[in-house]
């Protein structure tokens, strides 16, 4: 590497945000303007009719709509009462508002799946800006759900999940607040449970700036090949690339959500010694969001009108069947107002759903076996309500797979006492593993079911409405 400023090391980290540095085995950096200099908003001047575009997988410009029906067409927005309209623009907007967020809020939406996804967004840090502890995230989900899961800590299986986060960085406080931008990255290949970080040009985010920023996730192009990229740009220029992923095991697994996310907490300040940490403003404004499979760039000259509005897109979510197969028919139902069918371990009661009667199972769980026998595609979908009876903790399904010889899992996790929750996941979630981390239930026939849970003797919990669709 030639230029140690713009192509550095992988790190990665000890805890949730403590980072260490270490080899990348297989990533490579490089700065400069790249070829992908132009991009689709050059032909698009003020990013007028740029949604229009077949590359462009979606548009948020925040011109069109209250934060609660941006919301909604995104699909999910958090912390609501954090979230306004601003007319603070930066200054080749084509437009008059953008979104503001304060303390802690994000916005999540889902485009079509996609093997290479680049982002661009504006964004302004306060003046008095502190260190933040996580940021813009593009995700690749096998079974994507409206709200982001998570998982700090987690390897994710290569047929489920990866992501990568651009974010700024306080590299142990030796920046000043934000910090430099990185990714953040998680994928099954990584050598430590909490993630890797890759550092590109280091050149300080100014506070009451705004920025272009750009980033790029490109899946490995075949389930045996390390191919897989990512890049960020900052105002056009290219400030790292990194290569030599192998994201997926499988080209089932496609790019597909995007986490406009502002998340902070009190640990980046300790981290990064901040001395006056009660005196950072945490807000931050974004603006004119694009979504597409090739090089955006930054705005470019001014609309015809002087101002404009985009279309705005809505979550692929919104539209069922877009993202992900629809359950069909159903394949297996078992209600227990005529008995327990064929579930085993428990006794049939009154209090299920709609006062109907229910199924009530202790600690070492109810089962059914060899009452159906169903074929796991990734539409197949398992469905009922559970009521707990008492506190219970670490709830989970058990199912045996043949093809595998082992059992595959799902948790739902503990419940109160009175509540009720109705559960519903692919099958193709229950994994071999306590955590979850090895083969699924893909191809295999699904041909039985046990809940347990961990509780006193006396404990009991109320299975009702059960179903498998196929």
């Amino acid at each position: 590497m030639s230029d140690k400023n713009t192509s550095l090391n992988c790190i990665v980290a000890v805890t949730f945000l403590t980072l260490f540095a270490v080899p990348a085995p297989t990533c490579s950096a490089r700065a400069g303007s790249g070829p992908e200099k132009g991009g689709l908003a050059s032909l698009y001047p003020g990013d007028e009719g740029i949604e229009r575009d077949s590359r462009v997988l979606f548009v948020d410009d925040f011109e069109t709509g209250s934060p609660e029906q941006i919301g909604a067409r995104w699909g999910q927005m958090s912390r609501k009462e954090n979230v306004s309209l601003s007319d603070d623009i930066h200054s080749n907007s084509p437009g008059n508002k953008s979104i503001h967020y304060k303390d802690n809020a994000h916005l999540y939406t889902h485009t079509k799946g996609v093997d290479t996804m680049y982002t661009r967004f504006y964004v302004k840090f306060h003046e008095k800006t502190g260190y933040i502890h996580h940021f813009v995230h593009l995700v690749a989900d096998r079974t994507p759900t409206p709200w982001p899961k998570g998982g700090a800590g987690e390897t994710p299986p290569g047929d489920a999940k990866f992501s990568t986060g651009i974010e700024p960085t306080g590299r142990w406080g030796k920046v000043p607040p934000p910090g430099v931008w990185n990714f953040y990255s998680y994928w099954h290949e990584m050598k430590t449970k909490w993630g890797s970080v890759y550092n590109g040009k280091q050149e300080p985010i100014v506070p009451g700036r705004w920025y272009c920023v750009e980033a790029m996730l490109k899946a490995n192009s075949s389930p045996e090949k390390a191919d897989g990229e990512q890049a960020f740009w900052v105002d056009g220029e290219l400030f790292g690339r990194f290569t030599g992923f192998r994201w997926r095991t499988t080209d089932k697994l496609k790019i597909n959500s995007f986490w406009l996310l502002y998340y902070n907490t009190d640990q980046p300040a300790r981290h990064n010694k901040d001395p006056h940490p009660e005196s950072r403003v945490m807000e931050v404004w974004f603006d004119d969001i694009v979504i597409a499979t090739e090089y955006i760039g930054p705005v470019h000259g001014k609309p015809k009108s002087g101002k404009k509005k985009a279309t705005p897109s809505k979550s692929a979510l919104l539209t069922p069947g877009m993202l992900i197969a629809e359950p069909g028919k159903s394949a297996f139902s078992q209600k227990f107002e005529n008995g327990p069918g064929g579930f085993k371990g428990g006794t049939v009661t009154d209090g299920g759903t709609d006062s109907s009667k229910g199924y009530s199972f202790g600690p070492k769980g109810c089962s059914i076996w060899d009452a159906y026998s169903i074929p796991v595609k990734d539409s197949t979908t398992v469905r009922f309500s559970l009521k707990a009876l008492g506190d219970v903790g670490d709830v989970q399904i058990l199912i045996w797979s043949k093809k595998l010889e082992n059992n595959c899992r799902y948790k739902i996790g503990s419940l109160k006492k009175g509540q009720t929750r109705n559960i519903e996941f692919r099958a193709i979630e229950a994994r071999i593993g306590w955590g979850m981390e090895g083969p699924s239930l893909e191809g295999s026939v699904l041909d039985n079911f046990k809940l347990i849970f961990d509780g006193g003797e006396n404990d009991r919990i109320l299975l009702d409405d059960f179903e498998i669709r196929q």
